[in-house]
């Protein structure tokens, strides 16, 4: 399989993409590695097969992982002890596969690796957690890293939780309209074109459309249902597909607001993810090469990269961050006062959090907007359909008068 990957060169000093090709993703990380590279984000290139669809679908849950081990790692079990309870709890549940997971990284740790080497062949582990439990082997904080991590996970998947429930009511919205059109030019202009047939009634060019539409619609209504269960699996399978996701995106972006809202948010991950490797023992040029990651637009990313060469030649993270345009006035200030009390990961929460509150409060403006608009293109929709079919009527009924 061929894999689009993000991969960060120590002797270069910055992230670099390329195509490999591997089996799955644990070679590829491994081909990386022997390469001298460090893979940080890697997606297919080409179809998906439906069983590796099936696969991901049924993956295991890695916040719910770190949540658990770190429960038993603060009950005072040892990484054996407790990776070999959960293999003994999934055992009765019958639950195979995370079997498989929990003994896996249990046999790793048998043979003398480390939690971070075991979670790194077993490939199913974000890289991101990975290097947040290697900086916290030294340490040993290794349950406060993984539980940093849920909380991470958690408010990522609560934002994003928010975006999906603010789409799903236009969408709604738009499948009634279509629905409703279809059932009156299909169902219900059909019997109307039976009384013009039989009238001698005037009627205008667009009712003569809107009858000729419907009867089309009447007599291939097989084909119309399947065009439109083609049309809305083939959204689906196109919204699936990283290229098709990479240049909607790039269409959005090209409009101000969004491009905004798109920057907003992408900060709000890689602020939250700087919180969480400062917290982890990372120094900040460590924990911005990992973050980068998570900067999908190109600005966004050369930005990142020029404000970690600017750190690591002795300029202060908010002078850089300015400079490189990824910190504003309110953000500079916030650095700023990280520095002074020396606890940046403290700062970079907050600007998280505000980041992520100003992409709420943007998301809900637009759907305040939105849903009445699009009511109103719905019904406007509908009613000219029924005007058109109407005024014949109405016609017709006066000249019989």
């Amino acid at each position: 399989m061929q894999f689009s990957a993000r991969l960060f060169d120590p002797r270069a000093g910055h992230i670099v993409r390329a195509t490999l090709v591997a089996a799955d993703e644990a070679d590829l990380r491994r081909e990386a590695e022997r390469r001298g590279l460090t893979l940080l984000a890697a997606s297919q290139v080409g179809p998906v097969p439906l069983m590796a669809r099936f696969a991901a679908a049924t993956r295991f849950d890695v916040s719910a992982w770190c949540i658990e081990m770190a429960r038993l790692l603060r009950a005072g079990l040892s990484l054996p002890e407790a990776l070999e309870a959960q293999v003994l709890r999934f055992t009765d549940r019958g639950d195979t596969a995370l079997v498989t997971v929990y003994s896996t990284l249990r046999d790793r740790l048998y043979e003398g690796k480390s939690l971070s080497e075991a979670m790194s062949l077993a490939a199913r582990f974000p890289l991101m957690l990975v290097a947040a439990v290697r900086a916290s082997e030294r340490s040993g904080r290794v349950a406060d890293a993984l539980q940093e991590y849920a909380r991470h996970e958690a408010a990522l998947r609560e934002l994003k939780r928010r975006i999906v429930n603010a789409a799903i009511y236009p969408l709604l919205v738009v499948s009634f309209g279509v629905l409703v059109s279809l059932f009156l030019l299909g169902y219900v202009v059909p019997r109307f074109s039976q009384v013009f047939a039989d009238s001698s009634v005037k009627i205008t060019h667009a009712t003569a459309l809107i009858l000729a539409i419907g009867d089309a619609i009447n007599h291939h209504a097989l084909l119309v249902a399947g065009a439109l269960a083609a049309s809305v699996a083939g959204v689906v399978l196109a919204a699936r597909h990283p290229f098709v996701r990479a240049g909607a995106a790039g269409l959005l972006v090209r409009l101000g607001p969004v491009d905004r809202w798109v920057r907003e948010l992408q900060l709000a991950r890689i602020t939250r993810a700087m919180a969480m490797l400062l917290n982890n023992g990372f120094t900040v040029p460590e924990a911005m090469r990992l973050s980068t990651a998570l900067a999908l637009r190109p600005d966004l990313g050369g930005a990142m990269e020029r404000a970690t060469a600017a750190i690591e030649t002795g300029q202060t993270t908010s002078a850089a961050w300015s400079e490189s345009g990824l910190a504003d006035p309110f953000a500079q200030r916030v650095l700023q006062a990280g520095e002074r009390s020396g606890d940046l990961a403290a700062c970079f929460e907050s600007l998280a959090q505000a980041y992520q509150i100003e992409v709420e409060t943007k998301l809900e403006r637009a759907s305040r907007i939105a849903e009445p608009l699009l009511l109103l293109v719905v019904a406007a929709l509908i009613g000219t359909i029924v005007v058109l079919m109407y005024g014949p009527i109405v016609d017709l009924a006066t000249s019989v008068g």
